[in-house]
């Protein structure tokens, strides 16, 4: 696929044209993309309110009735219930287990563990557990069905 990328002058001029001979889920995903600019949540740490971009978000949990949003480095609460916050979010994002959503993007390798669920390593060094029943989700999202 070719690709072409054009400097312009001012942010009018500003687009995208995609060009394809089918709509794929690819297609759909690159569109959503390039619309929404990436997207962000808002976030909360000592008092301070911020966004955080999706592209930073590791993974979502959810302890003791609040949420949590982790980055590479970082820890920050979020005032929506994870189920509120997975509306928010788009394709790079899948729920693993009933307390957390993990940015897929940001999975390095997965592993069987013996209770018939899967861990997985995170970019950031750390590890998280996929629940069974969202095996089947993950390993289509990450190509290994």
């Amino acid at each position: 696929m070719k690709v072409k990328i054009e400097l312009v002058n001012n942010a009018d001029e500003q687009g995208a044209h995609i060009k394809t001979t089918k709509i794929t889920e690819a297609v759909k995903q690159a569109k959503a993309l390039l619309q929404d600019g990436g997207g962000g949540i808002p976030v909360f740490r000592d008092g301070e309110a911020s966004v955080c971009d999706l592209d930073k978000i590791y993974y979502m949990e959810s302890v003791d009735n609040k949420c949590f949003v982790y980055t590479k480095s970082e820890c920050f609460e979020a005032k929506q219930r994870l189920y509120e916050l997975e509306e928010m979010l788009d394709y790079r994002f899948f729920r693993c287990s009933k307390s957390m959503i993990c940015n897929v993007r940001k999975i390095v390798s997965v592993k069987t563990e013996h209770n018939a669920r899967l861990s997985a390593a995170l970019l950031n060094g750390e590890r998280i557990t996929i629940n069974r029943s969202y095996m089947k989700e993950l390993k289509k999202r990450l190509g290994l069905t």
